[in-house]
């Protein structure tokens, strides 16, 4: 049975697809900046096709699953994402996917290592302050995730699954170089 969240995202994911958007220009090339929500972490965004709105956004996070409640260790991921303008506005709409690897415990009293391949859609918004010498994005995203843990010591444990439905995340990031 469908969740309430995975509602929300279907319909804002046919939403998208089905209005006739138009791409723009972004006013930079690229961002840094921090990432907030269940894990913390970098994000850096790069526009490798500025004027149709193409992106890659890497992410680098504390936790194996990118979760710094109870999963001690790294995590990194690349997205690619397509990028939009609403309007005129200051805000774009954004949708992508990528993979993602990890690398950690399960929990911090755990002595078990894992491997973690994981793969996520991502959906979100950014809010572009134009007026501001240097570009400020404020981004609010939704990015579920499916992993595969893979013990990396303990040969007689399986290899177990992962669904993190919960991963809203707000991000900061200041914009870099010039889009145009």
């Amino acid at each position: 049975m469908l969740k309430k969240q995975h509602i929300v995202v279907i319909v804002l994911f046919f939403a998208m697809m089905l209005k006739s958007l138009t791409s723009a220009a972004q006013e930079y090339k690229g961002a840094v900046g921090a990432r907030f929500g269940y894990g913390i972490g970098l994000t850096g965004v790069y526009f490798f096709d500025n004027q149709n709105g193409h992106a890659i956004e890497m992410l680098l996070r504390y936790g194996y699953h990118g979760l710094i409640l109870n999963k001690p260790g790294m995590h990194i991921q690349g997205l690619y994402e397509k990028h939009w303008m609403l309007g005129r506005s200051n805000f774009s709409a954004y949708l992508g996917a990528g993979p993602g690897i990890g690398f950690g415990k399960k929990n911090s009293a755990s002595k078990q290592l894992y491997f973690a391949l994981g793969i996520s859609p991502i959906i979100g918004f950014d809010y572009t302050s134009q007026r501001l010498r240097i570009p400020l994005i404020l981004s609010l995203d939704y990015k579920p995730t499916f992993h595969a843990d893979f013990p990396v010591s303990n040969k007689g444990e399986k290899v177990g699954t992962d669904f993190s439905y919960y991963e809203i995340a707000f991000s900061v990031r200041i914009g870099i170089g010039r889009g145009r």
